[in-house]
């Protein structure tokens, strides 16, 4: 028989675990039938050590649905400050092709995306240690909508 001393016992030790820097970290946001996940592998990260961002389109509906995009853009990733101030952002330094095209996404289907970031800021210095935070943006509009960017919600870590 489970014990409420047991009971909370194993709810301190999942939420130590879950908040272990060396856990994984993922944000989610529903949208229009469609789940949108970010994440990145833990929550610490040593100075100079890549940072990789996973983002997650998922059907979370019964039929399919199409996100359309007005570039060769899919996706964005804004580095800052826990008080706004930006260091770095993934689209900062590329082009990308002028090109309209919806890809459906159907039920249960993901459509994966991934960025990186370097811990070097817009000038090239590597980031100082810290609490940072990482905003996904997803550039496509669901079809139907005249929302876009989708914006996730921060993921926070710190560079040790």
């Amino acid at each position: 028989m489970v014990t409420v001393q047991g009971l909370l016992i194993g709810l301190v030790l999942v939420a130590l675990v879950a908040a272990a820097p060396g856990a994984p970290l993922m944000v989610e946001r529903v949208d229009g039938g469609l789940r949108h996940e970010a994440s990145i592998t833990k929550r610490a990260f040593d100075p100079g050590e890549s940072i990789e961002i996973t983002i997650t389109i998922r059907n979370a509906g019964v039929n399919p649905v199409s996100l359309t995009f007005f570039s060769g853009q899919r996706f964005d990733l804004l580095v800052r400050r826990p008080r706004g101030d930006e260091i770095w952002r993934w689209s900062h330094d590329k082009a990308f092709i002028q090109v309209i095209q919806s890809i459906p996404i159907r039920p249960n289907e993901p459509l994966t995306l991934k960025g990186s970031w370097d811990q070097r800021d817009y000038q090239g210095r590597r980031a100082d240690p810290g609490a940072y935070e990482i905003i996904a943006f997803v550039t496509g509009r669901i079809v139907g909508s005249e929302r876009a960017p989708i914006q996730l919600p921060a993921l926070q870590f710190t560079i040790r």
